[in-house]
Formats: structure tokens, C-alpha cells, sequence
């Protein structure tokens, strides 16, 4: 007989617990790492599309505040086999279930008609819970016209593709019959402020966007930081709400189309560049006296300046000419320049082409050929009017050169650009930006001195804000439309002496630049001194 003494028996049990673990050892390397994909796909396969949510990329201000309003909606997930069929016919009789189909799955927005109903049942059966989704549109969105709507317009439109980019879904897990597990979910978060991040100052859009409710029924603004280029603002108006877009499509006011980036005849503000180019072509100096009768004959044309009926400014300064925005002094520089040159500085200002690569529907404004201006022609040119047509952007862009003493910075719109991941993909600075000299810096004072006239005595005195005591400096312009109306101008910068913001007030068929616009103007300057001094 063969005794197994009791440390031999001990080895074995140890010996089969040391096997065992090392099969489990083997099992989990299976499962973690060889079959991980194919196991993987198989616990995806759970997922049902009726559950997949697209979460899209954020458009952002200069501070990483939301420019959408984003809002979470709850909604009701109705699993019918985990009701009783008392609770199905109650659903039924109240219009949450489909007739057609009562048992299949079924996701109903919460709203004040449902949500008694959906409560009775919250709490008491697995059948009926409550998720949320994200609205992507609230209704106090702002800067809708700059960030577009989604693949449409906008920002939303330029980058697209990025901002999709970032798709996840978010799914409810579904049993083995196809029915919700209520509080079984799956979702990958990425970073929360990713997507596209934009100059814009949220309280000075808001402010902006303010005044225009009560003040423009059709037009624009444009608010730039005078020393990068930078665009703190940017609102146009008839406004619009991007969840209702159907809505808007066919009013006659036109809602979805950016005015601040559409062109128009921009009448008196033009002669901002007029007199920067006989300034800097010392065809003139400021202290230059003409006279004024009223009106000017240019070739087979007379116009008229509008102290026509007063006969006339009579004797004046070049600088009190465009204090005054006296057409016939403006007409004789253009003369004096001819139209090459007047040409050749609106170019050098920026006019004829586009500010941005941002925003596709950006226009280009226009400037005529050379070939297609004749003498009669020169005259209107130079006091802002016939074919010559610019944006607001373009615009606040004129006084930027001026603010700058003369040196080109282009306006930019996009701050910087981050994925999901919470990096940083593009970044834009005034650094990277070129720049250009396009006026010597004593020209630009000097038509500096002539646009604080124009709000000290001049057109623009009623700009200046009537609350705060700020210097400000512009110039009005009221462009003539041939059928008897006017667009409203009023391009400006505060403070006069150390320009920190620069401001651009467009009032479509405003009729008058001084008593329209200019008003606008000073609303806007003492929102922002309000919220950021100075």
C-alpha cells in the first residue's frame, strides 16, 4: 500500500492553483489584448442610431465665452416592454405613443403639453426615463450673422469641416429585444471649450447689439481694436435666430445677409481718403483757404454741395472743408490729383478687396477701372458717390491706417482655432499679421486734427457721447441713392487723442450721416466706456 503523505497532497493543490491561475492569466491577455477589437465591436454592436447624437465644435469669443447660447433639452426615452399595457394605453391616449408602432422605442422632447404626463410614470417603471441632448441655438445668441449657421454661413461654413471633425456619438444601451436600459449609457467626452475661438468681445458685442435693437432697423456696425486690428464687434441687423432659419428665407428685409460685410455707396466717408492722399502728395495743406458757392461745375455736370441754399460755405480751411463735408473743396482736390491717384489710395486703404478669409460671404466692395472714369465721373469720385461702393469692414479698416499713423495692420476675426483634444492648431497675433506703411505719419496727424474737427464744430457733433465725457473724432458721410434716399455713415475712433476703439455705424437708408449715424455712434462709444473706461 502507498501512503501520499500530507506535504505531497499539499504540492498538488498548490500545483493545480498555480495551473489555474496561470490559464486565467492567459484568458485575460486574450480578452484585454487579442481578442480586444473583436470584442470590443461585439459590445458596440449593442448601440442602436436611433440614440447617436453629432456633438459639433463651439465658436467661441475672444475669452472662451460660448457666441451660441447652447442649451441642454430634456427629452423622455419611452422603453413600451418595460411598461404595463395600462401604461402604454395611457401614453396612447395622450398622444406620446405612436398608434402605428406603440412598442418601439421612443424619444419625445419634454415640453409643457407632455411633461404632466411623462411625470406620472418617472420614478415607477423602468420603462420611462429622462436624458438630454443640446439644443446648439438659443435664443440669445450672439453675433449670429458672424458665426453663421451650420455648413451655411459664417463662420459655421468656413470651418466646417473642422468643426465636425470632432463627431461623437452618445448612445443608449440597448437589451437583447431592442429596449433601453434606463441609465445605461456610453459617451466620449472631449475638452469643452474646443472649436473656434474669435476676436470678438462678448460684452462689447452685446452692448453693440443693444443699441442697434432700438436704433437700426436695417444696417451694421463694426467695433476694432485701434492698436491689432482686432474685431471686437460685428452685428448686423434685421437679425435672425439660426434654430428658425426657415422662418427668415423669404422676408423681404433680407435678415440673413451680413450688412457689416455687403457693399454700398459710402458717399462723404470716402473723402477720408481724398484728403489723405493731397495731404500726402502735398497738393494742399490744411491750412489752405477755398472757396465755396455751393456748387462746382465738373465738365458737363454742376454739383452741388449742401450749403447750396445758404449760398455756400463761402471761404474755408481744407480742414474745416471736411469739418463742414464740403463737396465742392473735395471735388477741386480730386482735380488736382486726378483720377489715377484717387484711384491708387483707395487701393492703398483697402478698398476693392476683401478683408478677411474668414467669412465667405465677404464682398469685395468696388472700385471702378480707370478707364471707366471720365471728368464728370472724377467729381462724384471724389466725394464718395456714383460707382464706388465699400463695406463697413473696409471702412473701420480706412480709420485703422489713420489710428495707426499711417501703417496698414489688417483687421482679423479668428483668435485661434483648438481641436478636441484641447490643443491649440492655429493662432493668429497681430505679429504674424503684415503690415504696411501706406501714409507718412505726419499725414496721418494731420488728418487726424481735421476728423476731431468734424465732431468738435462740424458734421459729427452729435456724436459725441452726452453721458460720459469723452473726446471723439470722425467723420459722417450721406450717400445719395438716386431715388431719394440715403445711407448713413458715421466711421470713428475714442479717444481723439490715443485711439483705443474704432467705430463703424452703417443705417441703410438712414438718410442722414450727421443726425442718424452720428448719434449712433456716441450710443455705442459710452456703452463701451461703461465696460471697459477710457
Amino acid at each position: 500500500m502507498i501512503f501520499v503523505g500530507k506535504g505531497t497532497r499539499l504540492d498538488y493543490f498548490f500545483a493545480i492553483v498555480f495551473f489555474l491561475i496561470i490559464l486565467m492569466i492567459i484568458r485575460l491577455f486574450d480578452i484585454q489584448v487579442l481578442s480586444h477589437t473583436y470584442l470590443y465591436r461585439r459590445a458596440l454592436s449593442q448601440w442602436q442610431g436611433s440614440s447617436r447624437e453629432e456633438i459639433r465644435g463651439g465658436v467661441f469669443d475672444r475669452d472662451g465665452r460660448s457666441l451660441l447660447d447652447s442649451q441642454k433639452v430634456n427629452y423622455a426615452l419611452i422603453s413600451p416592454r418595460w411598461l404595463k399595457e395600462s401604461e402604454i394605453e395611457y401614453l396612447k391616449k395622450n398622444n406620446i405613443l405612436s398608434f402605428e408602432d406603440p412598442y418601439k422605442p421612443q424619444s419625445v422632447r419634454l415640453s409643457p403639453e407632455n411633461i404632466a404626463v411623462i411625470k406620472k410614470l418617472l420614478g415607477r417603471t423602468p420603462g420611462v426615463f429622462v436624458y438630454q441632448k443640446e439644443k446648439r441655438y438659443g435664443q440669445n445668441a450672439l453675433a449670429t450673422h458672424v458665426v453663421g449657421y451650420k455648413g451655411k454661413a459664417g463662420i459655421e461654413k468656413t470651418f466646417d469641416k473642422f468643426l465636425n471633425g470632432g463627431r461623437i456619438k452618445t448612445g443608449i444601451i440597448y437589451d437583447g429585444f431592442g429596449q433601453p436600459i434606463p441609465g445605461a449609457s456610453k459617451e466620449n467626452l472631449f475638452t469643452e471649450k474646443w472649436g473656434v475661438w474669435l476676436t470678438i468681445d462678448r460684452e462689447i458685442q452685446a452692448a453693440v447689439e443693444e443699441v442697434m435693437d432700438t436704433e437700426i432697423q436695417r444696417g451694421a456696425v463694426v467695433v476694432l481694436d485701434a492698436k491689432t486690428g482686432e474685431i471686437l464687434a460685428m452685428a448686423s441687423r434685421p437679425n435672425y435666430k439660426q434654430s428658425d432659419l426657415d422662418a427668415y428665407l423669404n422676408q423681404k428685409d433680407a435678415p440673413l445677409i451680413n450688412r457689416a460685410v455687403e457693399a454700398y455707396i459710402p458717399g462723404s466717408i470716402f473723402k477720408i481718403v481724398v484728403l489723405a492722399a493731397a495731404l500726402e502728395e502735398k497738393v494742399t495743406d490744411l491750412d489752405e483757404e477755398f472757396h465755396c458757392s455751393g456748387a462746382i461745375r465738373v465738365g458737363g455736370n454742376v454739383i452741388k454741395c449742401y450749403s447750396h441754399e445758404k449760398g455756400g460755405h463761402g471761404r474755408l480751411t481744407l480742414k474745416d472743408a471736411l469739418a463742414y463735408s464740403c463737396n465742392s473743396v473735395f471735388i477741386e482736390l480730386g482735380m488736382r490729383l486726378g483720377k489715377e491717384r484717387v484711384l491708387e489710395y483707395a487701393e492703398k486703404f483697402g478698398l476693392g478687396e476683401r478683408v478677411l478669409s474668414d467669412l465667405s460671404e465677404e464682398k469685395t466692395g468696388f472700385i471702378p477701372a480707370s478707364r471707366d472714369v471720365y471728368r464728370e465721373d472724377l467729381g462724384n469720385l471724389s466725394i464718395g458717390q456714383g460707382k464706388l461702393q465699400v463695406t463697413p469692414l473696409q471702412a473701420a479698416q480706412m480709420l485703422l491706417i489713420i489710428a495707426n499713423d499711417g501703417i496698414k495692420i489688417k483687421p482679423y476675426l479668428v483668435k485661434k482655432v483648438v481641436d478636441s483634444t484641447g490643443s491649440t492648431v492655429t493662432a493668429d497675433t497681430p505679429a504674424t499679421r503684415f503690415s504696411e506703411r501706406v501714409i507718412s505719419k505726419d499725414t496721418a496727424r494731420k488728418v487726424k486734427e481735421a476728423l476731431r474737427a468734424v465732431t468738435q464744430y462740424g458734421t459729427g457733433m452729435l456724436a459725441a457721447p452726452s453721458k460720459v465725457h469723452v473726446e471723439v473724432a470722425g467723420k459722417t458721410g450721406t450717400a445719395e441713392l438716386g431715388d431719394g434716399n440715403n445711407h448713413a455713415w458715421f466711421v470713428g475712433y475714442y479717444p481723439a487723442e490715443d485711439p483705443r476703439y474704432i467705430v463703424t455705424v452703417f443705417v441703410e437708408k438712414g438718410q442722414s450721416g450727421p443726425f442718424k449715424a452720428a448719434p449712433i455712434f456716441g450710443k455705442i462709444v459710452e456703452k463701451i466706456y461703461y465696460l471697459k473706461g477710457r
